[in-house]
């Protein structure tokens, strides 16, 4: 079990920090340019294997053939290995799909060429004492030593200019492993907290809560699909109180919920639908961080670019982050209706209408 969550919390913890680095560097006058490129050729041969990587290199998302949906990706390939590859496409189209979770390529092009060695990793600055010492402080509670230990050297691998975030990561972290015996606000995370989203009236008897992540291809279809028959059921009749809580996947999830938040509490519903309903279009283009941008502006938020530097709004997303590790959230969507962990329930809004026809109040 301890395992289980070291290795739920040690991922959650690099994307994070990944989403972090990246908003400072925009919060510079920077972009996070190719974000998507950059992830293929960062995880290639965990996504296609060894054999295929040595040969093979991503190098860029193209629109589909004749103006059709769908993208193409482009791989450079070493000359005596062309054919192998051509012969593999299929697979190559499939693992790369598979990985993602959706239908992210519909083919692959090659073009001939030598394929680059990955530079050698740059060493890493020395600490600063203080940061040492805040962060040993942040995880003193963690019982496990191993897991202390390593919460303690990724806050010292962070850099130090989002020094607050990171304290406040590492102490989520740390909450969410403590004994169930130490946790007793478990009971108010499942109500409606200050900072939440919520949709519906604040007399409705009964509460969903929706941890989401705006890469999930699951949570745009629960968007798309099953919300409207909730809200139309449920929530604009006077009986349900739904609940929006971000649980970034990685860190172009993270830039979407920073986006999602720009507008405030008034144009948080909405933001979040207009990204959703884009979402394959930015996910897969070469700069996903623009296109959000110009997906948030078009809904009517001037100067969104801006809220990917914003600690306030990062803030937020650790804090909903932090109350899904206490209530064990693994995936999303993940739903919990009327104090009750259900997941991503079956059958849609049928399966949601069958839990409130047995838990409802």
């Amino acid at each position: 079990m301890r395992e289980n969550g070291f290795r739920a919390i040690g991922g959650l913890a690099q994307r994070l920090a990944s989403g972090m680095a990246q908003s400072r560097e925009a919060g510079r006058g920077g972009k996070a340019r190719g974000v998507s490129i950059a992830r293929l050729k960062a995880e290639w041969s965990a996504i296609v294997g060894q054999d295929l990587a040595r040969v093979s290199q991503p190098e860029a998302l193209l629109p589909g053939r004749g103006g059709r949906a769908g993208k193409a990706l482009r791989l450079r390939v070493a000359g005596a290995a062309a054919l192998e590859v051509q012969h593999s496409s299929g697979q190559v189209v499939e693992r790369v799909n598979a990985y993602f979770g959706h239908k992210f390529i519909d083919e692959i092009r090659l073009m001939q060429g030598a394929i680059a060695r990955p530079a050698a990793p740059q060493p890493l600055p020395a600490p600063d004492p203080q940061v040492v010492r805040q962060v040993a402080a942040k995880v003193a509670e963690v019982t496990d030593p191993e897991l202390r230990a390593a919460l303690a050297r990724l806050g010292t691998r962070i850099a130090s200019g989002r020094r607050g975030v990171v304290l406040g990561l590492l102490g989520a972290l740390a909450i969410a492993e403590r004994p169930r015996a130490q946790a007793p606000d478990t009971d108010k995370l499942l109500a409606v907290v200050p900072g939440d989203h919520v949709l519906g009236k604040a007399s409705a008897p009964n509460i969903i809560i929706d941890y989401f992540s705006l890469t999930c291809p699951h949570c745009a279809n629960f968007h798309a699909a099953v919300l409207p028959v909730v809200k139309r059921d449920w929530i604009d009749t006077g009986r349900v109180r739904f609940i929006y809580r971000h649980y970034p996947s990685d860190s172009v999830a993270t830039h979407a919920s920073q986006l999602s938040e720009c507008g405030g509490a008034a144009r948080f519903f909405a933001l979040v639908d207009a990204l959703f309903s884009t979402q394959v279009d930015w996910l897969t283009a070469p700069d996903p961080d623009s296109e959000m941008v110009k997906v948030a502006e078009k809904a009517g938020v001037a100067g969104a670019g801006q809220c990917l530097a914003n600690d306030r709004l990062l803030d937020k997303i650790v804090a909903d982050v932090q109350s899904g590790q206490v209530l064990k959230v693994r995936a999303t969507p993940t739903l919990f209706i009327n104090e009750q962990f259900y997941g991503n329930p079956a059958d849609g809004a049928e399966g949601i209408a069958a839990i409130l026809s047995q838990v409802g109040r």
